[in-house]
């Protein structure tokens, strides 16, 4: 089952037709005020709601009169969309998309982009994505090792999170090796056909799928 997760960064970050994807739908923090505003009911808006007005709370909590609502004080340990994706993960989801959870706040981007490094949310490596209007963000570790290139999608990149161990990339435009861990992200990659397999002893790497943006 696919769950799609709405986060409250900018619409212009938003990929086109992005409502017209398959799965449910959670809202975290404004992502949910989001949803109400295109006419789509979440499974459950969540959050602490401090990015939104007193007013605009009020309208969501009576969108979601026959659904869930649930309101954390700021001060707690999981992030608004981390909260979203647990309540995914309770429904059974095998499939967890990520949106709007990039541009605005470098603080709240960084921490969505990272999310499969916390131990409780590293099985998620292989059902999670992180989709915006020019990148689609995945994750392999030691059991997920083959990238399926992307329609529209020319570059390719791959960075490390934390501590990882004998990475290679083995047939993309450009092969790498590393024995340890180094911490950069190494981009403008290119697919050579569909496929593109890597090798990992242990940890996580971030990948990319990114277009350049057209003018507009």
């Amino acid at each position: 089952m696919r769950i799609n997760v709405l986060a409250g960064g900018p619409r212009e970050n938003w990929p086109e037709k992005m409502f017209e994807e398959p799965g449910q739908w959670i809202g975290a923090d404004r992502g949910a005020f989001f949803l109400m505003e295109e006419g789509i009911e979440p499974l459950l808006a969540v959050g602490d709601f401090d990015s939104v007005s007193e007013e605009e709370k009020g309208r969501l909590r009576r969108f979601q009169e026959e659904r869930q609502f649930a309101v954390y004080p700021p001060a707690k340990d999981d992030t608004d969309t981390e909260l979203a994706i647990r309540f995914a993960m309770q429904q059974g989801a095998d499939e967890i998309v990520l949106y709007g959870a990039t541009g605005g706040r470098l603080d709240h981007e960084l921490s969505n982009l990272t999310i499969p490094l916390r131990a409780d949310f590293h099985h998620l490596v292989g059902s999670l994505r992180v989709v915006d209007r020019q990148n689609q963000v995945t994750y392999l570790d030691a059991n997920h090792q083959v990238i399926k290139k992307l329609p529209g999608h020319h570059y390719l990149g791959f960075m490390p999170l934390g501590i990882l161990d004998n990475f290679e990339i083995l047939d993309a435009e450009y092969p790498l090796t590393l024995s340890v861990n180094s911490g950069r992200m190494y981009s403008s990659n290119e697919f050579i056909g569909e496929l593109v397999h890597v090798s990992i002893g242990s940890g996580i790497v971030l990948v990319t799928q990114s277009t350049d943006r057209r003018n507009e």
